[in-house]
């Protein structure tokens, strides 16, 4: 890999926490890809090839029913991986992998990674407490989408993208996000409508701006705060030598 590409691998949050030595291994075949929006990484019940570490992209990890409704109940950004159950020993999907917003990431062969892992208690330690921060999101949006109103619900997902991506400005359709919430696209325009009205955020042909997360977040549900003080003691306690 190169100097440039390296450089731009650390720009993921737990690949730039790894020890030094670990993330010397395992960048000698990290591979840059660019992702598109809706491409799906991981079919469920299919084998994982690869995991993939976001940087300027977003996969939202969902549940699937029999008739075809759709559920996130993950969101992965440049703070972790795609791929989390090949380190609990599951090799196949039990979600589906989805990319929200498309741009930069990083893919490694899973068989990479587990060679490491095995090696490592470093990695699986933060592996593993990683995978942690996910089962915690996973409940809390269980919750959220079952006891919570649209216009919270689209406050507070609009707060883990802005964490997820660290920017404020992205591209996301109201269909993307209906997709992401479980509900109806005539329901997240009125919200969006709302929000806006509200001085929170700007949208336009499908790129919002996120003005005052301030407000956002008197307007969210509880969960957002507990999603965030869960990634935050995480965030993240391996600081790689420089």
């Amino acid at each position: 890999m190169s100097s440039f590409a390296a450089s731009s691998a650390l720009e993921n949050r737990l690949l730039s926490a790894l020890p030094f030595e670990i993330y010397q291994k395992l960048a000698a075949h990290l591979e840059p890809v660019m992702l598109s929006p809706q491409q799906i990484l991981h079919p469920i019940g299919e084998g994982i090839a690869y995991v993939y570490f976001p940087i300027r992209s977003l996969v939202s990890l969902t549940t699937l029913l029999s008739n075809g409704s759709m559920l996130e109940v993950g969101l992965v950004g440049r703070n972790g991986f795609v791929g989390a159950s090949v380190v609990l020993g599951r090799r196949e999907s039990v979600q589906q992998a989805i990319v929200q917003v498309g741009d930069s990431a990083f893919r490694l062969p899973i068989e990479q990674l587990l060679i490491e892992f095995e090696q490592s208690p470093a990695l699986q330690s933060l592996l593993l407490e990683y995978v942690q921060v996910l089962l915690l999101q996973t409940s809390q949006l269980a919750a959220c989408h079952r006891f919570h109103h649209i216009r919270e619900r689209l406050a507070r997902q609009l707060l883990l993208i802005q964490s997820a991506l660290s920017i404020d400005e992205f591209t996301l359709t109201h269909e993307a996000l209906a997709q992401m919430l479980g509900t109806r696209r005539s329901g997240v325009t009125v919200a969006i409508g709302e929000l806006t009205q509200l001085g929170a955020i700007q949208c336009s042909r499908g790129r919002i701006s996120i003005v005052q997360p301030q407000v956002l977040e008197s307007i969210s549900c509880e969960c957002f705060a507990v999603i965030r003080e869960e990634c935050n003691r995480f965030n993240y306690r391996h600081p790689r030598s420089r």
